[in-house]
């Protein structure tokens, strides 16, 4: 790209950026022209309020703020009540037998009870465990699930480069990595040929498909009944939830994917660094570690 090409895009979206941005009053007027136009009443101004008590930061600085698929915006209230809990507790390593280790440990516990409730998973069927972000459970993923000598990798070409990366795990140890197409125009999955690449003969032992519930790429939701359907035919299902959950309740006692990726700062914005994945207790068992 060329040092002109460069200029010409700062200069577009500096000119955009000061578009977007309103003098004094005109805002109330075009929120209230806005608000008619959408028959929007005053049921609507909790949702104003909202914004100036949570979120009072992007009128501050006058900022638009459209990247959710790289992360959420995080809440002032969320701040609050992580910093008052820092300041009035004392926290130490977990896992360990002295009072700060053994307070952590019990917040990190809790934690995990949180996300199953808020995924609806049971305790008895799904572990959580806690990453950096969606990529670092992909990559613990692919470096555990046992391929081998003629089993499968499926999964939709318009996955997340980390569900990609996996493939790299699948050739390492002589496994059939396979690509499921989107169908033009609406880049969605067709249901004649996923049928006929789910219900294929077995080529070995220890099948996976990974698909996105929500494509990072297209912003396609799939139909989830994938899951269940796939998991029928013997596959082992890798549901990446990252771009999905921010705006959807995924229901894991009605879905049962073996895997989910996910990342909380896309939810939720705050704290950045922190993913999970949400494994079935019964297909975890059989993950090996490489180290």
């Amino acid at each position: 790209m060329s040092h002109r090409t460069i200029e010409l895009q700062q200069d577009y979206a500096a000119r955009l950026a000061q578009a977007l941005v309103y003098e004094a009053g005109e805002r109330e007027s075009a929120q209230a022209a806005f608000d008619r136009s959408h028959g929007r009443g005053p049921a609507f101004a909790g949702l104003a309020a909202l914004r100036r008590q949570e979120y009072g930061r992007l009128d501050a600085r006058a900022q638009v703020y459209l990247d959710y698929t790289g992360g959420g915006l995080y809440a002032q209230s969320q701040l609050d009540a992580h910093m008052a809990q820092l300041a009035t507790n004392v926290y130490g390593n977990p896992h360990s037998s002295n009072p700060t280790s053994m307070a952590a440990t019990k917040l990190v516990d809790q934690a995990r009870d949180y996300v199953r409730h808020y995924f609806n998973a049971d305790p008895a069927e799904y572990a959580v465990i806690f990453t950096a972000n969606a990529s670092g459970a992909l990559k613990l993923l692919g470096e555990s699930y046992p391929f081998e000598q003629d089993g499968q990798y499926l999964l939709t070409f318009d996955n997340h480069n980390s569900v990609n990366g996996i493939r790299e795990y699948a050739v390492h140890h002589n496994a059939r990595v396979q690509y499921a197409p989107i169908s033009l125009p609406d880049l969605g999955l067709n249901e004649a040929t996923m049928r006929a690449l789910l219900t294929a003969p077995a080529t070995g032992p220890n099948r996976l498909f990974a698909f996105p519930a929500q494509s990072n790429f297209s912003g396609v939701q799939h139909d989830l009944a994938w899951v269940n359907f796939a998991r029928e035919q013997g596959w082992d299902v890798l549901l990446d939830c990252a771009a999905y959950v921010p705006t959807n309740r995924l229901d894991l006692a009605e879905l049962k994917p073996d895997f989910v990726p996910l990342s909380f700062y896309k939810m939720f914005g705050y704290p950045t660094g922190l993913g999970a994945l949400l494994a079935r207790r019964e297909t975890l068992r059989y993950l090996r570690r490489p180290w």
